[in-house]
């Protein structure tokens, strides 16, 4: 029997029983450690909750069930009440849970902590909500509950349950054997020959019942096991292929996605994020010296297409952000392309269009600045433009990694920036051997379509009217400061942490008029 998957949920998300009770017990006793994967697991919020200034985070646990770990820090330090809520995608919102009162942390004046069990896999939102004398706000903050890994069994625990079922077993058979010779037996009277034959064929019919029971027990839990083990997340999801061809003068990227994950679909149901279905990102393999943040356009089914900018050529890695209709389950797929050269000018149409917010950048040979050297982190744009990084040093580990910018035009004043995709900054953050990967925005690394498809599901459901329920997104931290662009905001923050020690290379975009520009730094996280 295959011990490692005590615990687990079924497709319906209905516990196992005793299963699930003993899986609680060895998430406190013996926590396992998850596999390095694409994205970064924890959650971060940056933003007002209703009259508050909040920074929130969720650190997500790497088995399901699990407990997700929560902290708010607000601006002020007055008494408030904190609680938290989570909402399954799956499950009406009449249904959840009470939620459970945030604790301030000993010590602190502004810092609130709790915990929620996450029981199943799939999209949640940790409704935040806090109440002062200023007032009551929330906020939905959308997760992915994934399982990454799974709890190994203590040996001693496994050779004890085997024990505890050998007795069971014959405890079993003795039980039917004794009701068999002497249930219809008046009181004093002894047990003969016709009884013991008795007692003795009803324990080998009892014994032979049982032995099928554990065989077809057994059958059951190893096709339970396989499919279990095929929705662990410790890598990307869904799958992805990629290829590139020249048509018309143009270098035509071609994604397939979901052809192994969904092989019943015909097409892989999407939600938009920032009004884009796809979050394509391409980096250079090696050298790192050329980037692209892309938006490919569904040609049918599973099969997206995207023009290929001036990038020179070269083997790239391919992240690509999205967010599953439905479910709200957000996820990031990967693979790797060779790009060919650029193709000589040809006349004729063009095959495909550009996405207007298509970006990118190309650096070979450029210095970037790195956190080895703190006292010259400032990037130097093309375009004269200067972009200064003032982190908080050094950078460790699962705490605020500081990234905060300041962008200053080749005179060295302040700048105007304006809404790239509806946020002052997008950034992407990819550790050197490409198994933690980020997509972080002023407001967090959360998905907005996902936060959207909740807010939709809070709308529907809710005796609240829509008023109540609606976010206002230009309240939410979607840009620096909590202002519109357009008022002179040069500066630029993203809530993040690194979730382990190594070597990082961020890429942090916005733009000024018409352009979007792209800045590049190195970090160097050490442990916590």
């Amino acid at each position: 029997m295959d011990w490692a998957a005590l615990g687990r949920l079924d497709e319906k998300g209905k516990t196992l029983n005793w299963r699930t009770l003993l899986l609680l017990v060895l998430c406190f006793a013996f926590p396992a450690l998850a596999r390095a994967h694409v994205g970064s697991p924890d959650v971060f919020f940056d933003g007002l909750v209703g009259p508050y200034n909040a920074r929130i985070t969720i650190r997500m646990p790497a088995v399901v069930p699990g407990r997700a770990e929560i902290s708010v820090r607000t601006e002020i330090g007055e008494p408030l009440d904190v609680a938290f809520l989570p909402l399954y995608s799956r499950t009406s919102i009449t249904n959840a849970p009470p939620a459970d009162l945030g604790r301030l942390v000993a010590g602190e004046t502004n810092l609130y902590s709790g915990e929620l069990w996450l029981m199943t896999v799939g999209a949640y939102s940790i409704e935040i909500k806090i109440h002062g004398a200023k007032g009551e706000g929330t906020v939905q903050i959308p997760i992915s509950s994934v399982a990454l890994s799974q709890l190994p069994l203590p040996p001693f625990l496994g050779r004890a349950l085997v024990a505890l079922g050998v007795l069971l077993f014959a405890l079993g058979v003795g039980i039917i054997a004794a009701a068999a010779r002497e249930s219809v037996l008046e009181p004093g009277v002894s047990i003969g020959k016709n009884e013991r034959s008795k007692g003795f064929r009803a324990a080998l019919v009892a014994t032979v019942v049982f032995v099928l029971l554990l065989i077809g027990g057994k059958k059951w839990w190893d096709a339970d096991e396989a499919k279990f083990r095929t929705g662990l997340r410790g890598g990307a999801w869904p799958d992805l292929t990629a290829g590139v061809r020249i048509e018309n003068s143009q270098r035509i990227l071609r994604l397939t996605l979901g052809e192994k994950d969904f092989p019943s679909m015909q097409s892989i149901p999407l939600i938009p994020d920032h009004g884009k279905l796809l979050h394509l990102f391409l980096i250079r393999e090696g050298s790192r010296d050329a980037f692209a943040h892309l938006h490919p356009q569904r040609k049918g089914g599973k099969t997206f297409d995207v023009v290929l900018p001036p990038l020179p050529q070269g083997r790239y890695m391919i992240l690509c952000d999205l967010t599953l209709e439905g479910s709200a389950l957000s996820s990031t797929a990967t693979n790797s392309v060779e790009i060919p050269p650029i193709p000589d000018q040809e006349t004729g149409s063009l095959t495909l269009e550009p996405d207007r917010d298509d970006s990118w950048s190309a650096y070979a040979g450029v210095p970037v600045p790195n956190t080895s050297n703190p006292t010259n982190l400032v990037y130097t744009l093309p375009e004269g433009f200067e972009v200064r990084w003032k982190p908080h040093l050094p950078i460790r580990a699962r705490s605020d990694a500081g990234l905060r910018f300041d962008v200053r035009d080749a005179e060295g004043r302040t700048v105007d920036l304006g809404l790239y995709m509806g946020m002052l900054s997008h950034a992407a953050v990819l550790r050197s051997d490409g198994a933690i990967f980020a997509h972080l925005h002023p407001s967090g690394n959360f998905s907005m379509a996902a936060q959207s498809f909740f807010e939709n599901k809070m709308q529907r459901e809710s005796a609240k009217s829509t008023e109540t329920m609606r976010m206002d997104h230009s309240k939410m931290g979607h840009v620096m400061n909590h202002a519109q662009a357009g008022t002179g905001i040069s500066s630029i923050s993203l809530p993040y942490e690194f979730p382990t020690a190594g070597e990082y290379r961020i890429w942090i975009q916005f733009k000024i008029g018409s352009q979007v520009l792209t800045s590049v730094f190195d970090a160097s996280v050490s442990a916590p």
